[in-house]
């Protein structure tokens, strides 16, 4: 009988990195138990936790924004997202500002992306924007919360996606990427999917 020559990691079941299992990796203070559900090696959890906090643009303390710099950032946290966009936002403009295209690309580069929205922002020019590239959404009747999670990085705040927010409201919003704070909103941001229509 012929030894086993493969490598250990091309032998391992190939594992499928969703951004729940991403997100249950980073939060473990047991990386190797991670390894053993998953059915590969630790040194591949550690460097897939790794490369999803890369994606954090700076710290994770809290960065309180205004005005125009809002959409900038966002934009930011949108043009380096790998895995995951969850938007909550009360109101679209038609057209929209441009950090709704940064948001439409990150979806056509195969990024999860999931929005939510009240439902008479939703146009014909929009709703067929959002199918061609991918995005996922739904609508609530009552939302009024305006936030944007990308991989580990969020921002939670006044800003909609209105031209009126990025070029002239006074706005202001709060960055941060702390694990266990982007988590808290997440949660959120899925309490409001389950209740929230398909369009």
């Amino acid at each position: 009988m012929q030894p086993n020559t493969t490598p250990s990691s091309a032998r391992e079941r190939r594992t499928l990195w969703t951004p729940d299992r991403l997100w249950s990796a980073l939060r473990s203070d047991d990386k190797n138990r991670v390894a053993v559900e998953l059915g590969c090696g630790a040194s591949n959890v550690y460097e897939r936790v790794r490369r999803f906090r890369a994606s954090t643009p700076g710290g994770s303390g809290f960065r309180h924004v205004m005005d125009r710099d809002i959409h900038v950032l966002m934009a930011s946290m949108l043009d380096g997202v790998r895995h995951e966009v969850l938007a909550a936002v009360a109101f679209v403009s038609s057209p929209p500002p441009p950090v709704f295209d940064h948001l439409v690309a990150a979806a056509s580069r195969g990024v999860e992306v999931r929005l939510l929205f009240r439902s008479e922002n939703l146009a014909g020019d929009l709703v067929r924007s959002l199918r061609q590239s991918g995005v996922s959404f739904r609508t609530l009747a009552d939302l009024h919360a305006k936030f944007l999670i990308t991989d580990t990085t969020a921002m939670n705040g006044s800003a909609n996606f209105t031209q009126a927010s990025a070029d002239r409201a006074s706005e202001v919003a709060t960055f941060f990427s702390h694990p266990d704070h982007v988590y808290d909103l997440r949660v959120i941001f899925f309490k409001y999917w389950a209740r929230a229509r398909p369009f």
